[in-house]
């Protein structure tokens, strides 16, 4: 029989279907690339084992590589990787590079292409002379990649945690590209998006954008100050190859005045009256410092959910007998941490939040408090300006800047672009507040920005959001860069069989128009839920949708959604956890 590859789920010209699907028919059999809804097919090729691309497993022999990524963390996560994994190992056969599938003569090269997950491979196969490549969610269409997040990642040569590895393993998708571009396809089936009908140029396309974007963020990363400029270039050099990278200098930077105390990454207010005030308190030696040296605190403030910020806040709170203050931006996930999935939640909530309006005022002793939301390392983060009596003003921005630049390094915070809250409105509040210095939690120097460095600083995320726009496929680049623009919460739930519970999707437009989403739950068999839920959003605007459900056995279960929107729809995007309640 005459080879002939046959689209199921995919025309050339139309790219909303969830996964995409091709049969391959040769001398009489059937293999199937990424899904076989006709249940006909001898073997099942995948590429890799994201939950939202395995849709069936419904073959006599199911192919696919290792399984490594970690399941999801709740609490203390700084691995930071995307939480789509399976919940549990696929039967069937593994693959690496050099392996070759023997389909009834045809021989199907196996790749290793890691990238958009840690171990990916990829099909190379020839079909009536042409070379074909099934490249799995490495490339999108001509020159896209479906976001940024699923890359990030520890980088082992330079020793670097998941949480700081910006998109780290871009260098391993760079690395892929390449082979594959080495390997000559004439066309490349993706898992995802339309056929590639022109691959060296789409190839080269990807790689000349996501080297783009990593030159914007390595010029004003934050992390270069923790790190060196070293260890940096060494990052850099894993994306950028010999291409440098267009520093920022390094603010100025001073010693803090004698009424900030520094202890570790807590800073407390002196006043000269004997009362302190405390900022942060993240574990158990920090919050003995305070009582050894600040016998009387009359309040907290905390600058953003991070653990190693709030472990101890709940108990200086108990021990200090000092009410614990925030922006209200931050107090759902300051007290139901356990209802959301984010890089380094504590598990100890804190009981009650006293929130200030942005932008109101009190006075403290000799001190004028002004208190602000500020969306920078993280979106629920907030700073607070000091004014000493006798003129000295300090800006209080948590983790969200260095003396070299803003603290974007890990993209599962949910940093986003201008219009949306983000880095530029942070930027911004300094213009125009013009503190004289500000302090990070972990930078024991206070530093101040030059006008000029504020309007570099500006203008590259001005110049970086088209980069983004140009490397994603959707109307808008923030889609990109926050994986959580659906989820649901609360995250974890405890239930008992029998019980009603109602999670929320959360969905954040982030389109420059309304759309209308569509939520379809997956609960287990035996319980019941609603077959979806929708609802029209409008542009850059935050809708919640009622997901009841009644819980059956087994209890513990995790609970899975699709979420579909224009011409989008991903399958399992969303998850949570029910677990058995225990009293």
């Amino acid at each position: 029989m005459t080879p002939l590859l046959l689209f199921l789920l995919l025309d050339p010209q139309i790219t909303n279907g969830p996964v995409n699907g091709a049969l391959i028919h040769h001398s009489g059999h059937t293999l199937a690339l990424y899904q076989d809804p006709t249940g006909k097919a001898e073997k099942l090729l995948l590429t890799h084992l994201r939950r939202d691309v395995v849709l069936s497993t419904n073959a006599p022999e199911l192919i696919h590589p290792a399984q490594t990524d970690p399941p999801p963390v709740l609490f203390h996560d700084y691995a930071n990787q995307s939480t789509k994994v399976l919940p549990a190992p696929l039967p069937g056969r593994t693959v690496a590079e050099p392996d070759t599938i023997d389909f009834h003569g045809l021989p199907i090269k196996v790749l290793d292409t890691p990238g958009y997950t840690r171990a990916a491979v990829s099909y190379l196969f020839t079909l009536e002379g042409k070379r074909i490549a099934a490249t799995g969610d490495l490339i999108y269409g001509d020159g896209q990649l479906l976001d940024l997040y699923s890359l990030q990642d520890a980088i082992p040569e330079t020793k670097e945690d998941g949480y700081h590895g910006y998109g780290a393993r871009a260098g391993q998708l760079i690395s892929s590209l390449r082979k594959i571009a080495a390997a000559h396809p004439d066309l490349l089936i993706p898992a995802r998006g339309p056929i590639i009908q022109n691959p060296q140029a789409a190839i080269d396309k990807l790689i000349s954008r996501l080297r783009a974007v990593f030159a914007s963020h390595y010029s004003i990363d934050a992390l270069r100050w923790y790190r060196g400029d070293d260890k940096l270039k060494l990052q850099a050099a894993r994306i950028l190859g010999n291409q440098p990278v267009n520093w920022m200098p390094m603010a100025e930077t001073k010693d803090p005045p004698a009424w900030i105390k520094v202890i570790n990454n807590t800073r407390v207010i002196l006043s000269s009256s004997g009362a302190a005030f405390v900022i942060d308190c993240g574990n158990r030696r920090i919050l003995d410092q305070v009582k050894q040296s600040c016998p009387r605190v009359e309040g907290i403030w905390i600058t953003h959910y991070h653990d190693d910020h709030t472990n101890f806040a709940q108990t200086a709170a108990e021990e200090l007998n000092a009410p614990i203050h925030a922006a209200v931006e931050l107090r759902g996930i300051l007290e139901h941490p356990s209802a959301w999935h984010m890089p380094c939640l504590t598990s100890n909530a804190i009981l009650r939040v006293e929130t200030a309006p942005e932008g109101s005022t009190t006075r403290w002793h000799e001190f004028q408090f002004s208190y602000f939301y500020f969306p920078g390392q993280t979106l629920y983060h907030d700073a607070l300006l000091i004014k000493k009596d006798n003129g000295e003003s300090v800006l209080f921005v948590g983790d969200s800047f260095t003396p070299s630049g803003i603290d974007d390094y890990c993209l599962l915070n949910r940093n986003f672009t201008a219009p949306e809250p983000g880095f530029d409105d942070c930027l911004r509040l300094i213009q125009r507040l013009k503190p004289d210095w500000l302090i990070n939690q972990h930078v024991n120097p206070m530093f101040h920005f030059s006008v000029s460095q504020l309007d570099t600083m500006r203008a590259n995320l001005a110049a970086r959001k088209p980069l983004l726009a140009a490397l994603f496929p959707f109307d808008d680049p923030n889609y990109g860069i926050d994986e959580q623009w659906a989820r649901l919460t609360p995250y974890n739930s405890e239930a008992r069989p029998g019980d009603h519970i109602e999670l929320k999707a959360v969905i954040l437009n982030h389109s420059p128009v309304a759309h209308r989403f569509r939520v379809t739950p997956h609960v287990p068999a035996g319980w019941t839920a609603p077959p979806s839920v929708e609802a029209v959003i409008a542009p850059r605007q935050t809708a919640e949708l009622a997901i009841p459900i009644t819980v059956g056995p087994p209890t513990t279960a995790p609970i899975t959604a699709d979420v579909a929107f224009d011409k989008w729809d991903f399958r399992r995007w969303l998850e949570a956890r029910i677990v058995e309640a225990q009293h």
